[in-house]
């Protein structure tokens, strides 16, 4: 039951989890921030679609599919984010906390894990789409040079 709950703490933390295409923790991050809302509480249903804060997993049905097989009674979920300073670069640190318990048939399993973060910002990908579009017109500019 612990190695259950561990592996989905490791799932919840990984980059292999996206919303909206981008990093769940980030999304979830910058959701609690703008709410001012630190934690939240969610359930795991084995089978379905796993949705924190109304923020849907990109295909977590594949992992909670897997679920359905093991006859648990209940998988209860906690995220909690912590101001932690700032990444040399400036942009703002979090710590994202992240808590489950399993039970089935009166055992239980818990898993604690944590993992650094910060709130997605997506005026990131206005500068890096601009950058981008510059750094081509200089390739562009430079091939014509060298011809």
């Amino acid at each position: 039951m612990n190695s259950l709950a561990t592996s989905l703490c490791a799932y919840l933390g990984s980059r292999n989890n996206d919303i909206m295409g981008y990093w769940g923790i980030g999304m979830l991050c910058a959701v609690s921030k703008r709410e001012n809302k630190p934690k939240f509480s969610f359930k795991i249903y084995p089978g379905h679609l796993l949705r924190i804060y109304g923020c849907e997993l990109t295909d977590s049905r594949i992992v909670t599919d897997k679920l359905v097989e093991l006859g648990l009674d209940s998988i209860e979920g906690r995220l909690s984010f912590f101001e932690d300073g700032r990444y040399p670069h400036g942009a703002e640190k979090y710590t994202c906390g992240i808590a489950i318990a399993i039970t089935q048939g009166g055992r239980t399993g818990l898993s604690l894990s944590h993992v650094e973060c910060w709130p997605h910002d997506p005026t990131r990908e206005l500068r890096r789409a601009a950058a981008e579009a510059v750094d081509a017109s200089w390739i562009a500019r430079l091939k014509s040079l060298l011809k």
